[in-house]
């Protein structure tokens, strides 16, 4: 079963933002390329735009599946609501790539590589916790995935919806550029196919939506 929040806005401005939550660990030892996220497991998605956000999280591990099937059908829709955005956009693709066999181009809210959201909030003159439960908490990512796995979904909730309004603050702020290309670091051949998968995929970003092994990537 999948818990949903949805609110509506009325803003003006073009594109969609995307944000995940996931559990499990990051393969630290493949830093800079896909298998860095292999191992993660998406448990909330949720996206915003000008006319509101939307928010599915997986009431328990069991419900995983469920959730990346309704986050495949919902990128297909979100073809219509580009450009996409994330604040760390690597983590997204890493995540779809492993667990929706989909590669997403998207741009990056993040100005440079490990800044921190509440950080680029407050450059902008921005405190506001946009009612995250875990606001003052020094990791509030890994208070999010604590809360899930104890079963407080409506907290985890919370704090995505908060993750969602303070990238859109970014994005209204004028944020918003392309990311270094994810598998650039990756050695072999498997890392070359990858290569050539995604430089087939610029070339044909309006084409729609990709899975693994085909060439319709954006």
């Amino acid at each position: 079963m999948l818990k949903e929040d949805h609110g509506s806005q009325s803003l003006a401005y073009e594109g969609t933002i995307i944000d995940i939550e996931t559990i499990g660990n990051y393969c630290r030892e493949h830093k800079g390329d896909l298998r860095e996220y292999k191992d993660l497991k998406m448990v909330i998605f949720g996206y915003i735009n000008k006319q509101g956000w939307h928010i599915y999280c997986a009431t328990g591990i069991e419900h995983t599946p469920e959730l990346e099937e309704e986050a495949k059908q919902l990128l297909m829709t979100l073809r219509n609501e580009r450009p996409l955005y994330a604040f760390n956009c690597n983590q997204e693709k890493g995540v779809f790539f492993h667990r929706l066999n989909e590669t997403i181009l998207m741009k990056e809210l993040q100005s440079k590589e490990y800044e921190r959201k509440d950080e680029a909030l407050r450059k902008l003159g921005i405190v506001e916790s946009y009612g995250d439960p875990f606001h003052t908490n020094p990791d509030p990512g890994k208070a999010c995935m604590r809360a899930w796995e104890r079963g407080d979904f409506d907290k985890a909730v919370q704090h995505n919806r908060a993750c969602l309004l303070k990238e859109q603050e970014l994005l209204l702020h004028g944020r918003g550029r392309e990311p270094e290309l994810l598998n650039s670091k990756i050695k072999g051949s498997s890392s070359r196919a990858l290569m050539h998968h995604f430089s087939r995929g610029q070339e044909s970003e309006k084409t729609g939506l990709g899975r693994r092994g085909e060439m319709g990537i954006w």
